[in-house]
């Protein structure tokens, strides 16, 4: 998905984009200012880059993603349980990040309830 920011309005062709993104089979959404600076999204990425150098051992990887090939989905607190050669809230961050694992960024805070599930590839 190609997301566009709203402080780039009107400076950006979206035509363009959107054409640019279907190329990619991809979808294209330009936000409003209200969905990036009065929501979660922008907060909860803010505290995910922080992991952005992180990477998530194989081990690790493969024991969240067999948990969530097995439940569905999961609780952010019961993904924790997977990590044992790295640090939990990173790796689970990295794999967010790198788009083994999904989160809802905008319907509140991360937090122990945020429902995690594996993204198909």
């Amino acid at each position: 998905m190609f997301i566009d920011a709203p402080d780039r309005a009107g400076l950006v062709h979206v035509a363009v984009v959107e054409d640019a993104a279907l190329q990619e089979d991809a979808r294209y959404k330009l936000l409003s200012h209200e969905e990036v600076y009065d929501g979660f999204r922008l907060r909860n990425a803010k505290d995910l880059l922080r992991y952005g150098d992180h990477v998530t051992p194989l081990g690790d990887r493969l024991r969240l993603l067999a948990a969530l090939d097995e439940h569905g989905s999961l609780p952010l607190w019961e993904c924790l349980n997977a990590f044992h050669e790295t640090k939990p809230v990173a790796g689970v961050a990295s794999l967010i990040l790198r788009g083994f694992v999904d989160v809802n960024l905008d319907d509140g805070p991360l937090g122990p309830e945020t429902s995690v599930r594996r993204i198909s590839r």
